[in-house]
Parts: structure tokens; sequence; C-alpha cells
């Protein structure tokens, strides 16, 4: 003897609801509204005679499936303050490197003050490649472009791009300070050796 089992609709609804509730692009607004709509649509079809379980899947399938309805719902939700973080990291990492390369202009203060003094090889290799600053706050720029017109999902996590930018930041720091300070050591051990 075969079983059989009746067909539920409202567990059903409740299954495909939790579905779309996985999915980080959906409001709960909007998995509401398309339940409803499923709900509606499978009832107008059981009128017409279909059975309940005939009815669902037609009504899904109308609304359509996961994976097809994220990307649509990922234009309508994006999270604005995402955005907004992007570039106020942008602004505050292109800040750090300008600040980085008008420090580079410190050896050559400190050479003139030494008169005419040799600067360290690291320094004047340093300070000669100053001008590629700019690189790192151009690629942070082009990636925040494409986050910010990025249509089809959702949005990169500015999580990721703030780890990023101060790993960046600090790997500039480093040998920017480092060439910053080899020519005042030594101009403090020109002046102890001229006492």
């Amino acid at each position: 003897m075969a079983t059989t089992t009746t067909f539920d609709l409202n567990l059903a609804i409740q299954r495909w609801r939790e579905k779309l509730v996985q999915s980080p692009h959906f409001k709960a607004e909007n998995v509401a509204e398309l339940a409803t709509h499923v709900r509606d649509s499978a009832m107008s079809l059981q009128g017409q005679g279909l059975s309940s379980e005939e009815s669902f899947l037609i009504a899904t399938r109308r609304v359509g499936n996961v994976e097809n309805l994220e990307p649509e719902f990922a234009k309508v939700n994006r999270n604005s303050w995402n955005l907004i973080s992007h570039g106020l990291i942008l602004v505050f990492f292109s800040l750090g490197c300008w600040l980085l390369w008008a420090l580079l202009h410190f050896p050559a203060m400190v050479s003139a003050a030494m008169r005419g003094g040799v600067l360290p090889a690291f320094t004047r290799f340093a300070v000669d490649c100053g001008s590629y600053l700019a690189v790192p706050p151009l690629l942070a720029a082009v990636y925040c472009g494409y986050v910010w017109l990025l249509k089809s999902k959702g949005s990169s996590s500015w999580m990721g791009f703030f780890a990023t930018t101060m790993a960046v930041l600090v790997l500039l720091t480093l040998p920017t300070l480092f060439a910053v300070l080899l020519p005042v050591i030594a101009f403090m051990q020109n002046q102890f050796v001229a006492q």
C-alpha cells in the first residue's frame, strides 16, 4: 500500500520564504510581498481547478527562483551607507598617502640644513619614488568606482576595503618614516662629531 501525503500550501510557502530570507539582498518587506503574491496566485490557480501543489509550483515559477530574483532586489535594496563608507575610506587613504608624500620633502630640508650634506641612499631612493605614492589612491578610487557603479550584485563590504587600505598605508608608512629619520640621525651624528 502506498501512502500519499497531502500538500500543505502554507508550509511550502514558509519554506520558500526561508530560502529568500537567507539572501542578504532581500528585505523583510520584499519577502512578505513576494509571499503574498505567491499565495494569491496559488489561490487563484486552485480556483481554476489545479491542485495545491501544482498551483504552488506555477506561482513560484511565475515569481521567479531565488537566483534570478537576487540581482534585481540587490539593485533595489542597495545600501547607501556602504557606498558612503567606501568614499570616506578613500578620502582618508588619499590624505594619508598625501601626508606621506609631503613627509618625504623633509629630508631635502635636512640636507639644506646640513649645508649640502649627502642624503643616505635609501632616503634618496624613497624621495625619488615619492611620486608613486599617487598610485595606491588611484587604484582605491578605481575600486570605489567599481563598487559605486556595480549594478548586478549587492555591494562589496566596506570592511575588506578598510582593512586593505590600512594595511597598504602601514606598509607605505614604515619605509617612509625610515627614509625621513635616516638624514635626521645623520645630521645629529654630524653635529655630535663636530663638537
